[in-house]
């Protein structure tokens, strides 16, 4: 049976199916415990929503599997800021009250925004855009929506002027699409997260340019 696919803007509906593709996306139901993968990928999502230009969803069957999230300096945001950023601190306020959460909160969390600031840094480059969040769930794989997805987001910058952009990914994730979308890896760093991740990640900056 042929599934149907749309895209759209996100709505605060989508919430609740695109933590579940957070989740999905990076099995943090297999790292972590249930209670803390929830809070995770709820602060994740919101804390995103909170500072971001735009949002493109991709829509399955009635359910959001797909999103991508965009923040462009000097651009209005199209959401209501103080309210995901205060929905973030709620998520980080229940991270705080076990033991794993304030492990993942300091290692995952804290530690790895201090050192992609570094890498940044390192660059000495300054960039009008950032591809904050790029997710697709497992469950709609095949479908051509990351293609699409990122389609509409370099239509945005074209229709915006940007010439270039930069992203965030790391050894979690398939890093090798942007490879395959022309983005050249700038940086790469690597750090052992502690318990409860216990792992070495390797982190990356990808920039691309909007021809």
């Amino acid at each position: 049976m042929k599934q149907s696919v749309q895209y759209r803007a996100f709505k605060k509906e989508d919430v609740k199916a695109l933590v579940r593709v957070i989740i999905e996306s990076w099995d943090y139901d297999k790292i972590f415990s249930k209670k803390v993968a929830r809070h995770f990928a709820h602060l994740f999502l919101y804390s995103e929503l909170s500072r971001k230009t735009f949002a493109r969803v991709a829509e399955v069957d009635g359910e959001a599997l797909g999103v991508i999230i965009a923040d462009v300096k000097g651009k209005d945001k199209q959401f209501k800021d103080r309210f995901y950023f205060l929905k973030a601190v709620w998520h980080a306020f229940q991270l705080c009250l076990s033991k794993e959460g304030r492990s993942l909160l300091k290692h995952q969390g804290y530690g790895t925004m201090v050192n992609n600031k570094e890498m940044l840094n390192s660059l000495n480059e300054s960039f009008d855009t950032e591809v904050a969040l790029f997710a697709v769930s497992p469950r709609a794989q095949g479908l051509g929506i990351g293609s699409n997805l990122f389609k509409y987001f370099l239509d945005q910058m074209k229709e915006k002027r940007i010439e270039k952009f930069f992203l965030y990914t790391d050894t979690t994730c398939n890093f090798g699409f942007y490879e395959h979308k022309g983005l050249k890896r700038q940086t790469a760093v690597e750090r052992y997260i502690p318990q409860p991740v216990d792992k070495t990640i390797e982190y990356y900056i990808y920039k691309g340019t909007v021809s």
